[in-house]
């Protein structure tokens, strides 16, 4: 038996004794050490997804060590330092062929589905899902790998041309990962978007050339003022009618959107106005490991740090670390269990 947080209902996770994992062929048996919360995890702990249902274990961003190695297994040893790609693919199907594992036709992710997650003292995963990491990397810097990975693959898929300027509306992770990013790719003006100040003043810390907060009044406005027309590029993370209709409004003549929030199925947008504006849409999932061995290496080069703005409580205080991350997050952009 194991020690895990368990998500038992809406806005509820409990700590249970559950039965350890045990390890198939071509898997690896890890000692987790801390894990990270996700925009994607907190969706799961309001009861948003249908594909989170209770008598789960959430997580997904986790840095570990190898505890057992099935016989199978070739290329690591008990007491490696690892992170895991969460992502688990059939590298069998077309997409993974062809190096688009993100869209495998029979993808697994950590903490979805009957997949449990890193919430657990222990997990089993398949050794592909697998990283090296370095023994200086302290933890907080180590689970920024995975949301990171997001990150870098968005930049790679829709950024082939860096655009003169950027507008991030939400400043989670995800939008403060993408600032720092913007800032490493040299983008000349990037303002970021949201209602929560703390968060917008880590922005502010971060150097972003504008903050716009959407509590205050017309995000619209405000960045298309600032910007004499809107930005070349707008990142969306929220994923809501009202945010992916001002994104195509902060967006200017022949610019481009990337939608990446999931919390709505459907929203409608004014698709003869982008037509005739020509305003390009992208869409993003996942990453694949191509991106994931480069969000370590920049990682590991401390090309960036969101240590000021990471809390860690134990495991035990999950509850009570969901509930600030999905009521009143403030400055905390990641929080981080030790388990």
């Amino acid at each position: 038996m194991m020690k895990a947080l368990v998500y038992t209902g809406p806005e509820t996770v409990q700590m249970m004794d559950v039965a350890s994992p045990t390890m198939a062929p071509g898997e690896v048996l890890l000692k987790v050490h801390a894990s990270g919360i996700c925009g994607s995890d907190i969706h799961g702990f309001l009861g948003h997804s249908e594909r989170r249902k209770p008598g789960l274990i959430l997580g997904h961003e986790a840095v570990a060590t190898v505890d057992k190695v099935h016989a199978s297994v070739t290329g690591w040893k008990a007491g490696q330092r690892v992170v895991i790609n969460p992502l688990q693919t059939c590298g069998l199907c077309p997409a993974c062929m062809n190096g688009k594992q993100n869209l495998c036709s029979n993808w697994k992710v950590l903490g979805l589905d009957r997949c449990h997650g890193t919430y657990a003292e222990f997990i089993s995963v398949p050794a592909a899902c697998l990283y090296p990491v370095s023994e200086t990397l302290s933890e907080a810097e180590a689970i920024m790998t995975e949301p990171l990975a997001n990150v870098v693959h968005f930049f790679r898929t829709t950024m082939s041309e860096v655009p003169d300027s950027l507008t991030i509306m939400g400043a989670g992770a995800i939008g403060i990962l993408a600032l720092s990013m913007a800032k490493l790719r040299g983008i000349a003006k990037v303002c970021v978007v949201d209602k929560n100040e703390g968060r917008l003043e880590v922005a502010r810390q971060l150097k972003a050339d504008h903050i716009v907060s959407s509590a205050a009044g017309d995000p619209v406005k405000a960045v298309r003022e600032w910007s004499g027309g809107g930005t070349e590029f707008v990142i969306e993370t929220a994923g809501i009618a009202k945010t992916r209709r001002q994104a195509v409004d902060l967006c200017r003549r022949g610019g481009r959107i990337l939608f990446i929030g999931m919390a709505e199925m459907e929203s409608s947008l004014p698709w003869i106005e982008m037509i005739r504006d020509e305003k390009s849409v992208f869409t993003t999932f996942c990453y694949t490991p191509r991106d994931f061995q480069t969000s370590l290496e920049i990682i590991e080069a401390r090309k960036l740090d969101l240590r000021p703005w990471t809390e860690t409580r134990p495991l035990s205080d999950g509850q009570a670390g969901f509930l600030k991350m999905a009521k009143d997050p403030g400055s905390t952009i990641k929080m981080m269990f030790k388990i």
